[in-house]
């Protein structure tokens, strides 16, 4: 099943800056050519807040254990304020929890809390990066590389088809997810810290992290929900790079946003109760089988969704609404497996059907027990 016609023009921001737009379950919409590694600033939190959550997994609703903040770390805050780093106080003996420090790293975007949760994670930062880069080469991020937790150092680079699928990926981790669409956060010490995001909400927009520094520009891994027809949606996920300023860099993604909800075409592909296939016995009666639910899906031209089905042996008599089998949709917006089901009962066979059955073919030396 394919949407005809051209894709959509998708308003990429000006070289040197560049850009990359997916939408999950979709693929791929659009991405400038011929991209170059550059510092990804700030987004290379969400590979630390990923890994992190990946070796100490939290359950949504989990504060987590305690990550205690020792001198060295005050130590490292204030170098890192002397510098002129984005950063949240801390004072030695404070207990943040695993999800505060998340927190601290994804909202107010603490470059020291980054490097502090990587240590309490891995062992030391200089792990954590190791730990960074292998799980950017399991994702297929081959022009990435990590130097540091918090994406400081310039060394830290990486283009925006590769942070597209890292976003792709730290938007399936719920806690992650949650956390970033958060408009404020409460630390021990800092008190309320505010989202650096200033385009939360804007467009739908629910995530995912700003970058940003006065050598490296502004940069922005973002994600806004499509909605599909009937309830749910798919998200986009995008990343702009290379942009003269952060504003410019939540601008740009405004706008991709925007072309894209505008290109995207919702369809119902199939109702509840729409025959797909019908179950004929040999004795000549027959039934519907019979989607159980709606199938909504997104198309982008030229990106297809795909169908399958998988059917189950059926021997009457069977009742109607029995499940017989799976349909299976890729592509789309969202992977979906839906029921299906016998649309009306099948009855067995007439009682002189079997009488005139021609006898069965047994193979020489076999026999059949009468």
């Amino acid at each position: 099943v394919a949407e005809t016609g051209p894709a959509p023009s998708l308003p990429w921001p000006a070289a040197p800056a560049e850009g990359a737009l997916a939408g999950e379950g979709i693929g791929m919409l659009g991405a400038t050519p011929q991209q170059q590694p550059q510092p990804t600033a700030s987004v290379a939190k969400v590979m630390t807040a990923l890994t992190v959550l990946e070796t100490k997994p939290l359950q949504e609703g989990d504060q987590g254990p305690a990550v205690a903040v020792t001198d060295a770390d005050v130590t490292e805050f204030r170098q890192a304020v002397s510098q002129n780093q984005s950063t949240v106080p801390v004072q030695a003996g404070e207990q943040l929890t695993e999800y505060q420090a998340l927190q601290a790293v994804l909202v107010p975007s603490a470059n020291n809390v980054a490097a502090l949760v990587a240590r309490w994670a891995f062992g030391s930062v200089d792990a954590a990066v190791a730990h960074m880069n292998e799980r950017a080469r399991q994702l297929g991020m081959a022009s990435t590389r990590f130097v540091d937790a918090s994406g400081f150092s310039p060394q830290t680079v990486s283009t925006p088809a590769d942070l597209v699928r890292l976003g792709r990926v730290a938007m399936r981790q719920p806690v992650l997810a949650a956390i970033v669409k958060q408009p404020q956060a409460t630390l021990p010490v800092a008190g309320t810290v505010r989202n650096v995001n200033a385009v939360l909400g804007q467009q739908g927009i629910s995530g995912i992290k700003t970058g940003n520094s006065d050598t490296q520009g502004g940069a922005f891994m973002f994600s806004a929900p499509f909605p599909l027809p009937g309830g749910g949606s798919v998200l986009l996920v995008g990343v702009v790079m290379g942009l003269p300023t952060l504003d410019a860099a939540l601008q740009a993604s405004i706008k991709l946003v925007a072309a894209a909800s505008a290109g995207l075409r919702p369809r119902t592909l199939l109702h509840a109760g729409d025959v797909v296939a019908r179950y004929m016995t040999p004795w000549g009666t027959s039934a519907p089988v019979r989607v159980a639910s709606d199938v909504p899906i997104a198309l982008w031209p030229g990106i297809p969704a795909r169908l399958s089905t998988t059917m189950r042996l059926v021997i009457p008599p069977a009742q109607r609404g029995r499940q017989v089998g799976t349909l299976t949709v890729t592509g789309g917006g969202v992977p979906q497996q839906l029921r299906l089901v016998l649309g009306e009962s099948l009855g067995g066979p007439p009682w002189y059907w079997r009488p005139l059955r021609p006898p069965p073919r047994v193979p020489p030396g076999w026999w059949l027990p009468f």
